[in-house]
């Protein structure tokens, strides 16, 4: 006995697997972690360096060019931008797409930052690295009802700590903090009249503010512990603390200062709510837990925790478990849909013993295959479920083929076994092979690497696993069902044998004109490739519109926010405006996987204005753009919806690469002025900062020796007066606080007052900084860029309504490719262009394995290389259909619509396979090519066409979803789908003809069927 005959003869056995399977699958279906979107991998990173005092140049020169040197020897990493400000430094740092051992390579980046560390002037901070960049803050929470800042703070940490007790929470992000700070400001006539300073009082207050151990005593057996008490324990306390004047007598601190607590200035950040002060929560769950639990978990602490707040108020600004709920019911609901519409096909078109045993086979296979992805450690988000919706219509192929050859094999009065076995025995290679190559078409997309590649890998692993089953069920399941249920039926020729016969007679018949006809399609096709929108990744369906204001490069926070707190109340007058969201000095906490991370934007806001829903974000928009123009014309504004795919900062960028920064400068202005005239473009901008006003304070270097005073003297009197001392810390709450001794004016002086400032030597002399120094006004850059341990500048812009990447590139750059820039400025494009460009490229890297697996199996199979040819050349025709439906359903062609062509290609393959091993067995039973044609398209037509039919019922809910990432891949496949099923039945065998029987006589093409 064969094996085949032995697995059949085993029925109990192979339908309690099957069963078992399934059973198991639909359990790990309601229980498998759920997430919105695939998470991207952790190929990116963020590195902050601080260095108060210093300017952007000093920061470039002594902390990132060292930076820069260590990172250049870690070959993981792919990409290096730098953004340089005066005193701190951010770095986005990308590795390698390959990279998969993803922590290893961010250790060698903390070495190499250790190793840069040590060539770093004194006060400069440590780099701190961020690695997780890429969690998502699933959950945002505002606390709000107080304009009192820190009570604000003080609620939002003791929430914080509720929150991390929940096990499904990784980390708890505090969004809007203002810092916290006892500020001792010393009254500067009273200081002066008691000959005190401000290192004096800074002294004394560190003095009594030491933590020190106090030993122990031992009482009988008893050690104790002696606890001096060393540390403020309230504001009250550090008012009354003695002051030693320069006389030897002593006075209370409140008599020469005022004491506060107050938020850290200058302020860093700020958030605001509903035109409100808020401090804000962002709570990130752990990686591969149900998002959906994560919520009920986190709204039954916050539940819990409120009425301890009141009247302060928790407000959800974002909650992405329901947004998880919501994408992956829509999704489910898709499937269970093409799921009944692909069964009810099969019903109507099969019968109902027939059509009931194939569509038996759909949920055994899809729930399996739940199964094993979740043994993998899949999650089950809209790329996995939508995965399953792809491959709905292609898994019945093999049950449809196998279920069509027993039914004949019965007609033909054979016996329910012999009939079962023999179609499973003639099937299990070209099936096989078929299947093979199907799978070889995804096998591209499974190899490739990148975010791209990344953000869609779950397609190619369901359908391929989906594949895998379904023909295994199909060689074990369906003859062990067919054999229960399937009955000897009379054989009647209805309409689909009638137009059978007749595409056999016209493709077999007039080969030279089908072919014709066929090149005559593609070209039409191709032609009007041209009329299609490209486009990367399509924006998302969320109802958030990001509005960013940016002032200036080296703007005060305390200047952005008028223009905030005048924007708020405009929109939320707005009918359409749900809610509204401010982020200042930073950007928008990342509460979606794809937003870019800005830590430090003190010259910046952002506004997340929600609205009722997606379709009202186009006219909020156009209402949007001239209010800006005509009432914060200060501002540069940008207006941007929330976009799917890898993260792209703007989808038109042209960068300028140079060292010279006059020159980047005369370069930036041609090509900015370009940009912004480009037709499709709006709001255009570039980031070279137009500098910031700086007093270079020169001293006087013999004149200050000769006073007992020196550059350091000077240095460190101005970052006292103007930012303060510290003098230990405040300890009376849960964190340390730290103590400020500075004058009341702080930062708030003239130039004159500047001028007067008293500086004091070693033996008490009080001297002006007049007298040491001269204050000459300069002008330093408030921004440098740099990637590739380059200087760049780069111009930017968003794209008109319904304008496509590639329509505005098309007019851009030959623009651009007229203007004389400086000889040391060269040009790149990033934006869209790159990302698909990298997304397209890693694609086209992995196709020739793809090729050579498909190239392989055919070869095996039909130990021809005619017959290979016979079959690649029938992938070109499915592009006969895919521009028309592009066109059709407005959709544009994009990375999504790429993997379309990819699995339409796979299914083309499949038919063609199957018509040809049905041609050469009757070739082989001795029939001439003619006939052997002829019979095969009418014996394979009803499979071919219910593969097609069933494939494309299972898209139609993708094609008609509002989710705008699908219908492009939909409507891909199915137009395709549609024209080369149609092109197979009547190219394939008229290729096939005119290969292997060129010269048959004319009678032998219209012999009778």
């Amino acid at each position: 006995m064969s094996p085949l005959e032995i697995l059949l003869g085993r029925e109990r056995l192979l339908l309690a697997v099957a069963l078992s399977l399934s059973a198991i699958g639909l359990l790990t279906w309601l229980t498998m972690p759920r997430q919105e979107d695939p998470r991207l991998p952790e190929l990116w990173g963020q590195v902050v360096v601080s260095w108060p005092g210093a300017d952007a140049l000093d920061l470039e020169r002594l902390v990132v060019e060292p930076i820069e040197d260590a990172l250049a020897e870690v070959e993981e990493l792919k990409r290096i931008e730098v953004q340089v400000r005066a005193e701190v430094t951010s770095m986005e740092l990308e590795l390698r797409g390959d990279i998969t051992d993803t922590d290893r390579a961010w250790d060698e980046v903390e070495d190499a930052l250790a190793e840069a560390q040590r060539e770093f002037p004194p006060g400069v901070e440590t780099p701190v690295l961020n690695r997780d960049i890429q969690d998502v803050e699933a959950v945002l929470l505002a606390i709000g009802g107080s304009d009192d800042l820190i009570h604000l703070a003080d609620v939002a940490e003791d929430l914080r700590e509720r929150l991390l007790k929940l096990s499904l929470v990784k980390r708890v992000t505090v969004i809007g903090d203002p810092g916290d700070q006892v500020t001792v400001a010393l009254e500067e006539s009273v200081a002066r009249r008691y000959g005190l300073t401000l290192q004096a009082v800074a002294a004394q207050l560190t003095g009594q503010n030491r933590a020190a151990p106090g030993g122990s005593i031992v009482i009988g057996e008893k050690q104790v512990t002696l606890r001096p008490q060393n540390e403020f324990t309230s504001l009250a306390e550090l008012a009354t603390i003695p002051i030693r004047l320069p006389t030897g007598t002593t006075l209370p601190l409140s008599q020469i200062a005022q004491i506060s607590r107050t938020p850290v200035t200058p302020p860093s950040q700020r958030m605001r709510v509903h035109g409100q002060p808020v401090v804000g929560l962002g709570v990130v769950p752990r990686n591969g837990i149900n998002s959906v639990e994560f919520g009920r978990q986190v709204r039954q602490a916050i539940a819990e925790g409120a009425p301890h707040y009141l009247p302060l108020t928790v407000q959800e600004l974002n909650f992405q478990p329901d947004q998880v709920a919501a994408r992956i019911n829509g999704l489910q609901h898709s499937l269970l849909s093409a799921t009944l519409v692909v069964g009810l096909v099969l019903l109507v078109t099969m019968g109902p013993r027939l059509g009931l045993l194939v569509a038996a086979g759909v949920p055994l296979v899809m729930l399996s295959a739940i199964l094993l992805y979740a043994l993998g450690g899949g999650v089950l988000h809209q790329m996995s479920v939508a995965a399953l919706v792809i491959s709905l219509g292609i898994l019945v192929d093999n049950g449809i083929v196998v279920a069509e050859g027993i039914q004949s094999r019965l007609n033909e009065g054979m016996g329910a076994a012999a009939a079962a076995l023999a179609t499973a025995r003639e099937l299990a290679v070209p099936l096989a092979s078929a299947t093979g190559t199907t799978m070889a078409t995804f096998l591209p997309m499974l190899l490739s690497t990148g975010p791209t590649a990344a953000f869609t890998s779950a397609i190619p692993v369901v359908v391929m696993l989906t594949l895998s089953l379904s023909y295994l069920f199909a060689m074990g399941i369906t003859p062990v069902l067919a054999r229960r249920f399937l009955r000897p039926a009379p054989v009647a020729e209805g309409r689909l044998t009638h137009l059978a016969r007749a595409i056999a007679r016209l493709g077999v018949g007039h080969p030279w004109m089908v072919l014709l006809l066929a090149v005559v399609a593609l070209g039409l096709s191709l032609a009007g490739l041209g009329q299609v929108h490209q486009q990367f990744f399509p924006v998302s369906d969320r109802n958030d519109l990001l509005v960013e204001l940016k002032l200036p490069e080296g703007s005060h926070l305390s200047a952005v926010e008028p223009l905030v707190t005048q924007l708020e109340p405009v929109l939320l007058a707005r009918p359409e405006v749900t809610q509204v969201a401010s982020y200042l000095g930073r950007s928008v906490p990342h509460f979606y996987y794809n937003l870019p991370q800005e830590p430090h934007n003190p010259h910046a806001a952002t506004l997340v204005v929600t609205t009722t829903n997606p379709s009202t974000m186009g006219e909020l928009e156009a209402w949007l753009h001239p209010y800006l123009a005509d009432n914060l014309p200060q501002a540069e504004v940008v207006i941007r919806h929330i976009e799917q795919g890898p993260p792209v900062k703007a989808p038109i960028e042209v960068r300028l690469h140079g060292d010279d920064l006059e020159e980047l400068a005369q370069a930036v202005q041609q090509v900015f002025a370009v940009v912004a005239t480009t037709p499709g473009t709006r709001d255009a901008r570039h980031n070279l900062g137009v500098g910031v006003p700086t007093l270079r304070i020169i001293p006087h270097d013999a004149t200050a020796a000769t006073l007992g005073l020196d550059r350091g003297a000077v240095a460190d009197t101005l970052y006292a007066r103007s930012r303060g001392l510290l003098a230990g810390y405040y300890r009376a709450g849960d964190e340390p606080v730290p103590i400020l001794v500075r004058p009341a004016a702080g930062e708030q002086m003239t130039v004159e007052q500047l001028r007067g400032i008293t500086l004091f030597n070693a033996a008490g002399d009080a001297i002006p900084l007049a007298q040491v120094a001269t204050l000459e006004p300069d002008w330093q850059p408030a921004l440098i860029t740099r990637r590739a341990r380059e200087r760049v500048v780069t111009i930017s812009a968003q794209l008109a309504g319904g304008v496509a990447f590639s329509e505005v590139l098309a007019q851009l750059k030959p623009r651009l490719a007229t203007l004389q820039l400086p000889t040391g400025v060269h040009l790149s494009y990033g934006g869209d262009a790159e990302g698909a460009g990298e997304a397209n490229a890693a694609l086209v890297s992995t196709m020739p394995l793809g090729a050579v697996a498909l190239i392989a199996i055919l070869i095996a199979q039909f130990n021809s290389f005619r017959r290979v040819a016979l079959v690649l050349l029938t992938i070109p025709l499915a592009a006969a259909g895919i521009v028309p439906g592009l066109l059709l359903g407005q959709q544009p062609f994009g990375f999504m619509s790429l993997l379309g062509v990819f699995a339409l290609a796979g299914v083309v393959v499949n038919n063609a396979i199957v018509l040809i091993d049905r041609v050469e067995q009757a070739r082989v039973a001795g029939g001439g090519v003619v006939e052997a044609l002829q019979g095969a398209v009418v014996e394979r037509f009803r499979p071919i066409l219910l593969t097609s039919i069933t494939t494309v019922a299972g898209l139609l809910p993708l094609a008609l979803t509002p989710s705008p990432l699908w219908p492009p891949m939909a409507w891909a496949m199915i137009s395709g789908l549609t024209a080369s099923t149609a092109l197979t039945l009547l190219v394939v065998p008229a290729l096939y003809r005119l290969l292997f029987a060129p010269r048959r006589p004319p009678q032998e093409a219209t012999a009778p069927l």
